[in-house]
């Protein structure tokens, strides 16, 4: 009798941890790379974080192994840096000097879609207040990429960008993505990392348009002058600005040269030799 009972404890107990023994199992059998195992102690996961991401068994892949995963028909101009799929995350094995962080932030990114897939609709809905002012407070950081998603992606994607792009959150945010990383801001440290390059590009590809526009209108100012009243001073001056202009030009297709490069590299789907 006590044997009976016991035994139908034992199952019930595995019943409703199930998801949880699964998890234990696939965790145990893990053997990460020692690349792997190096992003794994970078991400300073708790006790929790790393039962996860054993049990999803992040693996690098090459181009060709990762587009086999990771992508569809329907997304090859999109840069897809990692996926969840399976059960198992995959990331894009991107080495760039340029891009550092990049693959920490992504398992970083797909690890918290693992944790949004074990979560209870109780606790999804808990989270959507501090997420939506998260997201308030953000929009120009989120808002973007986010419209691309429909209705019921849109918020586990804003939950995961949340938890690796954006810093000091809401208290109750920040316990629950502590129970994960033993410190968020430095899963956001890695996203800035590796999105810092492109933005600087972006920023002096702006300053250098501003710059042609001023220089521009300057330009197109004298030539009117120097048409009513031809002078050697007027004709030089407007030869060193010609020069001023044409070096920016350069520099700003330089720029784009550069921008294009990165997003190649990142970007799976284009073969890339090297940056």
């Amino acid at each position: 009798m006590v044997l009976t009972v016991g035994l139908v404890a034992a199952l019930a107990w595995g019943l409703m941890n199930r998801e949880w023994i699964v998890d234990y199992v696939r965790g145990v059998s893990y053997q990460p790379t020692s690349e792997m195992s190096a992003i794994r102690d970078k991400l300073k996961l708790t006790e929790r974080g790393e039962f996860l991401f054993n049990a999803t068994q992040p693996v690098l892949n090459g181009r060709e192994t990762f587009n086999n995963v990771c992508r569809t028909a329907t997304d090859t101009e999109v840069a897809v840096l990692g996926c969840y799929t399976g059960g198992n995350i995959y990331i894009y094995n991107i080495v760039s000097d340029e891009l550092k962080g990049i693959r920490e932030l992504t398992t970083a990114h797909e690890l918290l879609h693992a944790v949004w897939a074990r979560m209870s609709d109780d606790e999804r809905v808990a989270l959507t207040e501090p997420l939506t002012r998260a997201f308030e407070a953000n929009q120009d950081l989120l808002g973007k990429e986010l419209d691309t998603y429909d209705i019921k992606e849109k918020q586990e994607e804003l939950y995961v960008r949340v938890g690796t792009e954006v810093a000091n959150l809401p208290d109750i945010l920040e316990k629950h993505y502590g129970e994960v990383f033993s410190d968020q801001d430095l899963v956001v440290d890695f996203y800035n990392s590796y999105i810092k390059t492109f933005r600087e590009i972006e920023t002096e590809m702006d300053n250098l348009k501003a710059e042609m526009d001023t220089l521009s209108v300057e330009i197109d100012s004298l030539k009117v002058e120097f048409e009513r009243a031809p002078t050697w001073a007027l004709y030089y001056r407007i030869n060193a600005l010609v020069d001023e202009y044409n070096a920016r030009v350069e520099k700003y297709n330089a720029d784009i040269e550069r921008y294009e490069s990165l997003n190649q590299t990142v970007n799976s789907s284009v073969k890339v030799e090297g940056v």
